[in-house]
């Protein structure tokens, strides 16, 4: 049987200091528990996919691991699943059914803004409650703020889109994406 993983939830555009967060609580808690620590992201934006628009991006998908191998040595598997139909249309328990059955989690990690399954129906105090049904913890990581703003990809987005380089670098918390012409990728 696999090891149980602890495994922290989000598409982590960017790997901002919010993601962060939930990344050292992951691999805080992988070891109180004895897990595995892992991170789950997508191949591609959600909200592209659902919406038809583009959305620009930070990082891709190896970025992400790589950015997540350099900051958190500890976390060796950066699950990338398919953002596809399937996905989409999942209903938000299933999702959490799923992480335990097919990828052994027994802690999960997500941030208090966190929504996923068909039409976002699935949030933090759901996920929380579920993964509790299921014989799994969870921590739900509250909003880090910088300045009084929230942290997010899509703040740090507008800065670089404004020419802010310096104050998105100071809200991503790394300089790992210099060198990268943002912006770096459009759409799906």
């Amino acid at each position: 049987m696999e090891q149980k993983k602890v495994i922290a939830l989000g598409f982590f555009d960017g790997i901002h200091l919010g993601h962060q967060a939930l990344l050292r609580r992951t691999v805080e808690r992988s070891r109180e528990q004895g897990m595995t620590p892992a991170v789950f992201t997508f191949d591609r934006s959600p909200r592209a996919v659902v919406t038809g628009e583009p959305v620009t991006l930070l990082t891709t998908p190896e970025d992400r691991q790589r950015i997540v191998h350099a900051l958190f040595p500890a976390i060796d598997e950066v699950i990338v699943a398919p953002f596809d139909r399937e996905m989409m249309t999942m209903p938000w328990d299933v999702f959490v059914e799923k992480l335990q059955s097919r990828l052994s989690a027994g802690w999960l990690v997500a941030g208090h803004d966190f929504r996923f399954g068909h039409r976002n129906a699935g949030n933090a105090a759901l996920l929380r409650e579920r993964a509790a049904q299921l014989g799994m913890g969870c921590d739900i990581i509250p909003a880090v703020k910088l300045d009084g703003v929230t942290v997010s990809s899509t703040h740090i987005r507008a800065l670089l889109k404004a020419g802010e380089r310096e104050e998105a670098r100071r809200f991503l918390g790394h300089d790992l994406l210099r060198g990268v012409d943002f912006p770096q990728n459009q759409g799906i």
